[in-house]
């Protein structure tokens, strides 16, 4: 039986994921978090700080064959908030330095974002996985960049693990609420005067299906994982039957201040990507790791606002 030892089993991600191993016969999954699940389900979970000291010991006491790394960067960072520089990789020194005195480990999956690119008018198009992470990014960009680079000179002392980097398109669904969801979500939805940004997405289940998948289907490499299609952000709100308000750059800059009060944050990333945009190349994904996304980008914008399947008329 395959062990498996996930690391931020308690946000939507992880606790989806456990819950799909719940149900496999062939799997013994362990999850850990420095907080509770959000999402029920029937595998051990430790809720334990994830220090150098506690997670190492955990780890070495599961002893597992493959590790799911979710929590690979700071939450606070994600949503836009400071943290010390000494907490941007959680966990993550504890992690590989308990993997580097294991002989049962063979593979581990990375959680990445391709936020890990920027939004900048400079970035390529079609961003390929060679475009690697830009160095005058915001912070949760650079954070994942330091996280990368962390597992780049893993990869190079331990040739015997396959390391698979998911760099995820944001991820969208009717369930899950992180700060983009909750963004376009909103029934007014602010937007800066002048910009119409390419968008693409993954859609909830499909992000938690591209994790399994990779656990089953081992290839070590960086893998960009997107939904078919791209969408401007004018048309992914007529899909959702939203109103944008088109609002000069520093007004948008104070509502996104107002809206984070609201405890609907938009993080510098976030608004990058709002200006800019990203279109991610997909190839390595459906040729190397062999995933293919069941929903597109149009469907899995359809999905979130609870428009699946679209009506005939539209």
């Amino acid at each position: 039986m395959k062990r498996v030892f996930v690391t931020g089993a308690a946000g939507w991600v992880g606790g989806e994921i456990m819950r799909r191993l719940d149900a496999r016969d062939d799997v013994e999954a362990f999850g850990v978090d420095d907080r509770a699940p959000g999402v029920e389900f029937a595998s051990s979970f430790e809720q334990i700080s994830l220090d150098r000291l506690a997670l190492a010991r955990y780890v070495l006491e599961i002893e597992p064959d493959v590790v799911i790394h979710l929590q690979s960067v700071q939450r606070s960072s994600e949503e836009g908030a400071a943290a010390a520089s000494d907490e941007r990789i959680v966990g993550a020194l504890a992690l590989f330095g308990a993997i580097e005195r294991l002989d049962s480990v063979s593979q581990v999956i990375v959680k990445s974002d391709s936020a890990v690119y920027g939004s900048s008018p400079r970035n390529p198009s079609i961003l390929r996985e060679a475009t690697g992470p830009r160095r005058d990014s915001d912070r949760f960009a650079r954070d994942l960049g330091e996280m990368e680079s962390f597992i780049e000179n893993a990869r190079s002392r331990h040739p015997h693990v396959a390391f698979t980097v998911l760099r995820f398109a944001p991820i969208l669904g009717p369930t899950i609420r992180n700060p983009i969801s909750r963004y376009l979500t909103l029934p007014v939805v602010p937007t800066m005067m002048g910009f119409d940004p390419r968008l693409q997405f993954i859609g909830e289940d499909d992000a938690v299906g591209a994790v399994v998948h990779a656990m089953d289907h081992p290839v070590d490499g960086v893998f960009n994982v997107a939904s078919r299609g791209q969408l401007y952000l004018s048309r992914v709100l007529r899909l959702g039957h939203r109103a944008p308000q088109l609002l000069p750059g520093r007004i948008f800059e104070g509502a996104t201040r107002a809206l984070a009060q609201a405890d609907v944050p938009v993080p510098a990333h976030i608004r990058g990507l709002l200006k800019h945009g990203r279109v991610l190349d997909t190839t390595a994904m459906r040729t190397e790791l062999r995933f293919h996304p069941s929903l597109t980008c149009r469907q899995a914008v359809l999905n979130t606002y609870g428009r699946l399947p679209e009506p005939a008329h539209a």
